[in-house]
């Protein structure tokens, strides 16, 4: 296992990943002891993981009695086939990606203003066109709502970022992934190749 090859320290690379990822997935204890796995939409901001839900129900309950949480997601960026390295072996075939993986205690906001803050940067994530009217927890439109929603934050105690584009190959065998990559030129393998272009030389 070479997780030191992708492990990253940039903060700059944990807020691309997070902005850019739609789907992360909170894991949680259940009240039977399993550990399970909650897909769902977010925002990180002010080093925050920030989801919304409903103010009643099992993940509610669980947050209030168990919060501490993990929370993962990522962007897959090409899969590599086992034959770009070598004939017949099948161990080389791998999937390119990034990646946060984060763990901490999920809290419960109760102030309105803040809410409808981070609700708003909800809608500019997901709806970016706009055609809505901002949230603002004095509308009357909006009362109602923000009082049934429960937003909660997850104050993060460790973060692990993780890029892998082949940074433990040799830097002929990555060349040789970028010609690959970019013959085949499918879904994001030109991004693919950016990437192991990037930190070719290092």
């Amino acid at each position: 296992m070479r997780r030191h090859h992708f492990k990253v320290e940039d903060p700059e690379i944990l807020e691309w990943i997070m902005t850019h990822c739609e789907v992360g997935y909170l894991g949680i204890m259940d009240p039977l002891g399993y550990p399970r796995s909650v897909p769902l939409n977010f925002i990180f901001t002010e080093d925050r993981v920030i989801f919304h839900g409903a103010l009643d129900g099992e993940k509610f309950e669980i947050l209030r009695s168990e919060p501490k949480v993990t929370f993962t997601t990522a962007i897959p960026y090409s899969i590599i086939p086992s034959y770009w390295s070598v004939k017949d072996y099948a161990c080389p075939a791998t999937t390119f990606y990034k990646s946060v993986t984060l763990g901490g205690t999920a809290r419960i906001l109760g102030d309105m203003e803040d809410k409808a803050r981070f609700l708003n940067l909800f809608m500019k994530k997901y709806q970016p066109e706009g055609k809505y009217r901002s949230i603002d927890a004095n509308d009357s439109m909006y009362r109602k709502g923000l009082e049934e929603t429960a937003v909660f934050t997850i104050e993060t105690s460790y973060v692990d970022v993780k890029c892998k584009f082949g940074q433990h190959l040799s830097i002929k065998k990555r060349e040789h992934l970028i010609r690959q990559l970019e013959e085949r030129n499918k879904g994001m393998d030109q991004d693919t190749a950016d990437e192991i272009r990037k930190n070719l030389h290092n």
